[in-house]
This record gives structure tokens, C-alpha cells and sequence, in this order.
């Protein structure tokens, strides 16, 4: 009848029902087997969405932080580790490689763009795509394929009287390197130069995970784009052009900020891919275990907007140019080109016309994340001023 509740049979069962009444009593056990077993896999599975906690919750956790690095194979994660670079820069071969300098982070704080204008400096020589991911994923490779990222000829071969550039890189993830990877670091480049770009924690987080959510969706696996530094291949575009327009309109879809309840994102920021990449006092502690104070330089994200120019230069000297020489490649850059924001999760947030993918739309999350996000924003605030730095980053205080 109309007024009792119907139950919508799986579609085995259905076809199962619609099969001829000459059906045989063993038909008939293996029908009702089939509609237990389909019963006792939506009792589950109402009683997963129901607990945050369940493993399904946890192992879904497991499949995205597997998306963002390979695990170590079979037990055992060792450092990095080139004696044959350890003697002093005074000690070296002239003309042999010298990694001047790596700006370590934060990610999604405007490297993408520091990369594309440090390109334009001609005393300087950079991977042609950021991210080569070498000390953290890639060092088993060895330095022959690290310095072929810079176009950098075989260092036995090269010809001492050539002026080499200054060779440095950007990956965002090497903030979080442990400090023993840290300290081969230092042994092999005592002089590197540091740079970490500082942004806001709720609205670094935020954009991480989007940025997260979309390329899960996308089904990229962690380390194609540095692959794709030796192949010349770009392989989000390459994924993203091999589906239909259907496809990629379902995929944009499903990596709307708003396809995901608040308890998602919480879920996610307390994972250690997100958490640890927002604790920046710790990480920024183990590079200055090894490395002195006038090698580091913080940069406050808002500096981008606010001083493009002034910024660069900053940069550019620290590394180790010339200030004439950084004044003048500053000047010769064109306006648009450092007003343009590389890579900006805002603009392709709007561009999905998805007016929830904003997190001002969403006052209890942004509230929760704030929350959770405070002390270590505070404890980073107590870090620049004992770096004799006076800018700080919104620590979320109710006064404020």
C-alpha cells in the first residue's frame, strides 16, 4: 500500500524477482543470500556515515596522504647522504655545482609566482618546473639528476672558466625535512640561502585542501610533475585534456569546496600532511638548527601584494646578487608581470561560480579552523620576534 514504507531491492534482486516461477528451490536460497548480504552492506555503511571515526574515515585519510608523497620503501627511510660534497666551497673543483639557494616554503604561499619572476633574473638558474622534489622524493636518483633539472652540464666536464649562475629551487614541501636530510643539506651547501614565505594559517590551510580535494579528483599521483621535468610533459594538463567535457565538468564538480560537509575539512586539517605544514615555528626550527640566522630570510605573504618589487629585490640580494644588479632586474620587469598572480586558488574558485567555495561562507568552519590553528600562529609570532622580525601573522584573538 501507498501509506507503508517501500524498500528499493538491489538491482540483482530485482532482476533475480523477474526470472520464470519454474525457478528452483536453489534459486530461490541463492536469491535470499544475495538480499542479506546486500541488507548487511547498507547497515554498514550507515553505520560508517554516522561514526567520523570509522575506519573507513580512517583509511580514506590514508588514500589522500598517499596521494601527496610515495611511502618509503619497505621500512626503511634514509637520509640523503653525498660525501663526495661535503669538502668546503673553497675545497671544490672550480666550476662544479653550487646550489645557492631554496626557498622551502610555505605551501601555497605565493611560490608559484617567486618562481616565475625569479626565472627573469639572468643571474639566477631554476628549474624549469617549480617542484623537483630532490631532497624529499628523489635524492635515490643522485646529483647528475638533480643538477640536469637546472640544464647544468655534467660538473667533470665543465669548463672552470665559465661563469656559472647562481642554481637554487623551489619546493614548498622542504620545510617539513627532517633534520638529519637538514644537515646533509648544510654539509653539502654551507653557504645555501634559505627563503620561507609566511601566509596566513587558516587561509594556507584552506587553500591546501582544496587544492588537495581537486587533484584527488583529477587522479594525479604524487611526484608526476617532477617526472614531467625530465619529460617536458605537463601532466595535469595531459589528465585533464584525455577526459570529455562531461567528465571534466563532473570532476569540477566533485572538487567543489561545497561537495564536502565542515567535518572534512576538520578531518583533514588535523591530518599530518595539512598540521604540520601549518606548525611553522617547528619546521623553521630545524633549518636554523643548522643553518645561521643571516642565512634564513621570512617573508610575510602579504609583501606579494603589497611590494611586489620591493620583495624581489629583498629576495634577490639575499641569494646573493649584486643590489645594483637586483635594482636593475626589478626595474626591468614588466608591471603586469609582477602584479600577476600565479596560480591563485581564489581566482579558480570563482571561476566554478560556486559561491560556497568561499570560506567566508562559511562562519562556523572558518571559526573551527581558527580555533584549532591559534597556538600556532601564536607560538610563530613569538619565533619572528625572537628572529628580530616585526611583522606578525593574525593569531585569532578575540579582541581582534
Amino acid at each position: 500500500p501507498n501509506s507503508e514504507k517501500t524498500t528499493r531491492l538491489p538491482l540483482p534482486v530485482v532482476a533475480s524477482l523477474r526470472s520464470p516461477l519454474s525457478s528452483t528451490m536453489s534459486d530461490f536460497a541463492s536469491l535470499l543470500n544475495s538480499f542479506k548480504q546486500n541488507a548487511a552492506s547498507a547497515s554498514r555503511a550507515t553505520k560508517t556515515s554516522r561514526d567520523g571515526s570509522s575506519a573507513a574515515t580512517a583509511a580514506h585519510d590514508e588514500q589522500l596522504s598517499s596521494k601527496k608523497r610515495p611511502r618509503p620503501s619497505s621500512g626503511t627511510s634514509q637520509a640523503p647522504h653525498f660525501p663526495a660534497f661535503h669538502s668546503s666551497p673553497s675545497q671544490k673543483k672550480k666550476g662544479s655545482f653550487e646550489l645557492s639557494f631554496l626557498v622551502i616554503g610555505g605551501q601555497k604561499c605565493g611560490t608559484t609566482w617567486l618562481h616565475t619572476m625569479l626565472q627573469k633574473c639572468k643571474q639566477l638558474s631554476l628549474p624549469n618546473q617549480k617542484e623537483v622534489h630532490f631532497w624529499d622524493w628523489h635524492y635515490k636518483k643522485g646529483f647528475d639528476w638533480y643538477t640536469r633539472q637546472f640544464g647544468y652540464p655534467d660538473y667533470n666536464t665543465t669548463n672552470a672558466n665559465t661563469k656559472q649562475p647562481l642554481y637554487g629551487e623551489i619546493t614548498p614541501d622542504y620545510v617539513v625535512l627532517g633534520s638529519s636530510t637538514i644537515a646533509e643539506i648544510h654539509r653539502c651547501f654551507p653557504d645555501l640561502k634559505v627563503v620561507f614565505v609566511a601566509r596566513d594559517l587558516v587561509d594556507r590551510a584552506w587553500s591546501a585542501m582544496i587544492m588537495e580535494l581537486r587533484d584527488q579528483n583529477m587522479g594525479l599521483n604524487a611526484g608526476e610533475f617532477a617526472d614531467g621535468v625530465i619529460g617536458g610533459k605537463d601532466s595535469k594538463r595531459a589528465k585533464t585534456a584525455s577526459v570529455s567535457t562531461a567528465q571534466q565538468r563532473r570532476m569540477r564538480q566533485l572538487s567543489s569546496p561545497s561537495s564536502q560537509p565542515d567535518s572534512y575539512y576538520l578531518d583533514r586539517l588535523r591530518n599530518t600532511t595539512h598540521n604540520s605544514r601549518s606548525d611553522y615555528a617547528t619546521s623553521l626550527n630545524h633549518w636554523y638548527e643548522h643553518f645561521p640566522t643571516d642565512s634564513i630570510l621570512l617573508i610575510d605573504y602579504n609583501e606579494i601584494k603589497a611590494n611586489p618589487r620591493g620583495l624581489l629585490e629583498k629576495i634577490a640580494m639575499h641569494i646573493g646578487i649584486d643590489k645594483v644588479i637586483a635594482k636593475q632586474y626589478v626595474n626591468d620587469l614588466d608591471d603586469e608581470e609582477v602584479r600577476q598572480r600565479v596560480n591563485a586558488a581564489a581566482k579558480r574558485d570563482s571561476k566554478d561560480g560556486d559561491s560556497s567555495s568561499s570560506l567566508s561562507q562559511r562562519p562556523r568552519l572558518k571559526k573551527q579552523l581558527e580555533s584549532h590553528l591559534r597556538p600556532y600562529a601564536m607560538e610563530f609570532n613569538t619565533f619572528l620576534k625572537n628572529k628580530g622580525y616585526s611583522w606578525t601573522l593574525n593569531d585569532y584573538s578575540q579582541e581582534k
